[in-house]
């Protein structure tokens, strides 16, 4: 459902409706024009209203830096930069090399290639580079948290959630998402932790976020991270999914 929002300065910001939320309200870049919101199931337009005005600031901001984004539908170019594991490293073309390669001093280097596709190809590779990067690096580190814890999810995995860096469930245990290979340790950390304390805790309850912060002094700062820098996890998604 697509609506649209006046700001008090009169900015007009276009936002798609998800209900999908099962709690917390979470706002997300989708494209460079428009926003997404995701919502309970009952959650009414009066008070989403209240809650946009409650926080223009956050919504503005994040609108900003959507105008600054490529479209998700015409650009098919490379970002120059791309997280990886809380750095922020350059892309570069080779034409001596066939594969996607990093280097910690250097980067991400792609094959140099000259016809259309050329980017989107890239990107691809990336995408697909990442995911198994995310494979050998996340669910190790959420194994170690779960011994160090003594709480054992009925299973771990990733997923490709567009509105969740993380999600506990009883009867399927833990997925992170996993573009958390672009954040830093600590914030695959907090997250890791979060997740495993819904075990004993199915709720975000005092007890709960008292039980997180036992184990990681982390949490507001891993939350800023991740509201910061969190929509550019999702910057080759757009290169990705506009060809498919």
């Amino acid at each position: 459902m697509l609506e649209i929002y006046h700001t008090q300065d009169g900015t007009r910001i276009a936002f798609r409706l998800y209900r999908r939320a099962r709690k917390n309200l979470i706002l997300r870049i989708e494209t460079a024009h428009v926003l997404s919101i995701s919502v309970p199931p009952r959650f009414s337009m009066q008070s989403l209203q209240t809650w946009l005005r409650a926080n223009e600031a956050v919504v503005l901001r994040y609108w900003r830096k959507a105008q600054q984004m490529p479209s998700a539908q015409t650009w098919l170019g490379l970002p120059e930069k791309l997280w990886y594991q809380g750095v922020l490293y350059p892309i570069r073309r080779d034409g001596c090399i066939q594969s996607i390669q990093w280097c910690m001093h250097q980067g991400f280097a792609v094959p140099e290639n000259h016809h259309a596709d050329a980017d989107y190809q890239a990107a691809a590779a990336l995408h697909v580079w990442l995911k198994q990067a995310a494979q050998a690096s996340l669910l190790p580190r959420l194994h170690a948290w779960a011994d160090n814890l003594a709480l054992t999810p009925a299973g771990v995995g990733l997923s490709s959630a567009k509105t969740f860096w993380g999600v506990c469930r009883a009867r399927t245990g833990i997925r992170l998402n996993w573009r958390l290979i672009g954040a830093p340790d600590w914030v695959v950390d907090y997250v890791c932790i979060h997740e495993l304390c819904h075990l004993p805790h199915p709720n975000h309850s005092l007890a709960f976020w008292a039980l997180v912060r036992t184990h990681t002094p982390h949490v507001d700062a891993a939350k800023d991270w991740l509201k910061t820098h969190g929509p550019d996890l999702f910057q080759l998604d757009a290169v990705v999914i506009s060809k498919r």
